[in-house]
């Protein structure tokens, strides 16, 4: 039985104590090949920090007499390259700095430089005294802290012949992803003028130059901090999209499928449980020539160890931890207070669930931030990942069902606040269990018609069937007991919303909708609209994804204007 390393990110700890790890050593001798200074960025929980922590055990001199005990069983132990062990390794990890204001921004930066720099002093501390230590923690600045480290290094080594550096840097831009979206004056002054952050890294830049750092390691999410520095810090390779490394973090289905089997599902549930993973779990592409999708592998390890605790499905599938950390989108959204204009790009990919642009590989906030920058920015963050190309421009979609979900939950917050709508969670989920237990869909169509008499009274110019499919996805989302599809694949055919049962839950009806909508003051004939509407409908109920569905609801919807008219189809499979 495997032993879940859920949450740990202490490489040591996890070999030592037997935990299950996928090996990822190999790509230590693909790094040493490449320039020396690299960053590589990944969505948040993508296992980054146990990544660093390998390389931290690897390189660093002081596990040298443990190399056997921690790397004997992997692959880079079994032929290790010429440069393990021979580094001092300093470390800074930048994810807990609170930013509601900038004092408390500086101070955290300032406090997490200073716990670095003082693990590295008494690391080492066979070379450092502590009057050294002392003097150098007492400056307070982060560049300063740092500089004065470089400098008693530089004069310590001509003394004592010391190894050189190998920097490590984990979640590099954590803190400034939450000001860019919400104190951009603050982000632009601390990073791309002569604030704090750019002196830091410029400091580092110097000690590269000199031959005190001599290796650069750093992850972080986006590549907007680093673009914003510019000639401050431009010595880096950007290794993310390479697709030599897109497996480097994250899991491979046959990966996860081993598992599933080392926790002990039944041999017959293994294909249906991973069948479910995908949906939920899988769909990460950061290149298009990528040899394979991967997984969140903290999605998965949370699912492994909620599986093997109980023998059954976790009661919610997205990990509570996962939830809090991207629930942050609506902050993207907000970027230069663009959030309204940005609404489009979020109606598009709810009723569509895709959007086309142009991957922005190097950003700059001198100018105003595009809709390309801000897909691109949901690209790096994990909110989208590529399908395909199209003409230059790349087809940019959910990752899998945890994303798209997010999304509604954002787009119904969005219908809270300005539409001034007290939409009830409780009323809505009672609305929706209506509809999965008897089949009734009135008190949703009640909920709907409820957000379109405000949403269509404010915009009436932009309202249309996209923003009408928006309104339903969006408000279907809240419960975990479907699977919400929009524009539902049929043998090239697409169901404008469908509703599929997620396995474990006592569903009685899967549900499918055509949704048809009329502008106000346009004369329509509502029952020959609603015929043509549910003969589109029957084509798609008779191909192979949905003949199969014995319990199976099909309704047609006409929104005229504010006025919903609704008709249930009958069906030879009821």
């Amino acid at each position: 039985m495997l032993k879940i390393p859920y949450g740990q990110s202490d490489f040591k700890k996890v070999i030592l104590d037997g935990y299950f790890y996928q090996d990822r050593t190999s790509f230590i001798r693909d790094l040493e090949a490449l320039p020396t200074f690299l960053y590589y960025l990944r969505p948040r929980r993508f296992g980054k920090s146990l990544f660093v922590s390998m390389l931290e055990h690897y390189y660093g001199l002081e596990y040298q007499p443990q190399f056997g005990d921690i790397f004997g069983q992997l692959d880079i132990g079994k032929n290790p390259t010429p440069l393990a062990n021979i580094y001092m390794v300093l470390s800074f990890e930048f994810s807990r700095i609170q930013t509601s204001t900038p004092e408390k921004t500086f101070d955290g930066f300032l406090k997490n430089v200073r716990e670095g720099v003082s693990v590295f002093l008494k690391k080492y501390d066979t070379f450092f005294s502590n009057e050294m230590r002392d003097s150098i923690l007492s400056n307070t600045e982060p560049n300063e802290v740092l500089k004065a480290l470089f400098l008693q290094y530089a004069l310590t080594r001509k003394e004592q012949n010391l190894p050189k550096i190998y920097l490590l840097i984990d979640e590099y831009d954590h803190f400034a992803n939450e000001l860019i979206s919400f104190n951009f004056k603050y982000f632009e002054k601390s990073v791309t003028e002569n604030g704090f952050v750019r002196k830091f890294y410029e400091t580092i830049k110097t000690a590269t130059g000199s031959s005190i750092v001599d290796r650069l390691f750093i992850t972080g999410v986006s590549p907007i901090t680093l673009d914003s520095m510019t000639s401050g810090f431009n010595i880096g390779s950007n290794i993310s999209l390479r697709p030599a490394f897109h497996s480097m973090m994250g899991f491979e289905e046959h990966e996860v499928r081993g598992i599933l089997e080392g926790i002990d599902v039944k041999k017959e549930e293994i294909t249906p449980v991973l069948n479910d993973l995908r949906d939920w779990y899988d769909g990460y592409l950061f290149h298009i020539r990528a040899a394979s999708h991967v997984y969140n592998p903290d999605m998965v390890l949370y699912f492994a160890e909620q599986f093997q605790a109980e023998g059954r499905y976790p009661d919610n599938l997205l990990d509570p931890n996962i939830a809090s950390d991207y629930s942050k989108i609506r902050n993207l959204f907000k970027i230069q207070q663009r959030e309204h204009d940005n609404i489009n790009a979020l109606r598009i990919l709810t009723d569509t669930g895709e959007i086309t642009a142009e991957l922005t590989h190097q950003f700059s906030l001198q100018k105003d931030f595009s809709r390309d920058d801000l897909v691109s920015l949901l690209f790096y963050m994990g909110f989208l990942t590529i399908r395909s190309e199209e003409l230059g421009s790349h087809v940019f979609t959910f990752p899998n069902y945890v994303i798209s979900k997010l999304y509604a939950d954002y787009f119904i917050s969005v219908i809270k606040e300005e539409a001034g709508l007290p939409i009830d969670n409780n009323d809505l989920n009672f609305a929706i269990r209506e509809l999965a237990k008897w089949g009734n869909p009135q008190l949703l169509y009640d909920k709907v018609t409820e957000v379109i008499k405000v949403l269509s009274t404010r915009d009436t110019k932009d309202f249309n069937e996209m923003s009408l499919k928006a309104i339903f996805v969006s408000l279907l989302h809240q419960q975990k007991f479907y699977y919400v599809h929009s524009e539902f694949e049929a043998e090239r055919q697409y169901v404008d919303v469908f509703l599929e049962t997620i396995r474990g839950y006592a569903v009685k009806f899967e549900v499918a909708f055509e949704l048809k909508y009329v502008k106000k003051g346009e004369i329509v004939n509502v029952e020959k609209e609603l015929d043509k509407a549910e003969i589109q409908l029957m084509n798609y109920m008779v191909t192979k994804k949905f003949t199969g569905r014995p319990n199976l609801k099909a309704f047609v919807v006409l929104v005229h204007g504010t006025e919903l008219h609704a008709r249930p189809m009958r069906l030879d499979v009821e």
